[in-house]
């Protein structure tokens, strides 16, 4: 077996109609394929490890990179809001977008509904980071990679 590497990053989100939109003009991303399940569908379910679950969903494609979006409409959801929820806590916390301009892009994802959270933060080797959250509460990271080995042209 050899891993070919990440294929797409998922996020569920409450509105995949704003989402579809946001994220396609953030990303200049567009729709590849869309999936719909409705309870019961005990296959679906056994894929996904819930029960009784029904969802829409839609992949991506643009900048490099596949992106699927989700809306879950049953089971009913639990636990918190990931809006409220810290960079430090456990589970899926950030997507981390490369990109050649942290501030332009910062100021691009805050006119398109986005919520800046703080300032980017220069390295030493020149490149730049900032978190942000997307309108759905996901922490998106812009980054650029100046003098290092981890950027995408590396791959």
């Amino acid at each position: 077996m050899r891993i070919r590497g990440i294929h797409h990053t998922g996020l569920v989100v409450r509105d995949l109609d704003a989402a579809v939109a946001f994220y396609g003009a953030l990303l200049d991303m567009e729709i590849i394929g869309r999936d719909r399940w409705r309870a019961p569908d005990p296959a679906a379910d056994s894929a996904v490890g819930l029960v009784g679950s029904s969802a829409d969903g839609v992949m991506m494609r643009g900048s490099n990179s596949y992106l699927e979006l989700w809306q879950y409409h049953a089971p009913d959801r639990v636990g918190d809001d990931p809006a409220e929820r810290g960079a430090h806590e456990l589970g899926l916390r950030h997507l981390a977008i490369e990109v050649d301009d942290v501030h332009a892009a910062l100021d691009r994802f805050v006119e398109l509904g986005g919520t800046r959270t703080g300032d980017p933060l220069r390295f030493d080797h020149g490149g730049d980071a900032v978190y942000c959250r997307d309108p759905f509460g996901t922490i998106i990271e812009f980054m650029s990679v100046v003098g290092t080995q981890d950027s995408l042209d590396d791959l």
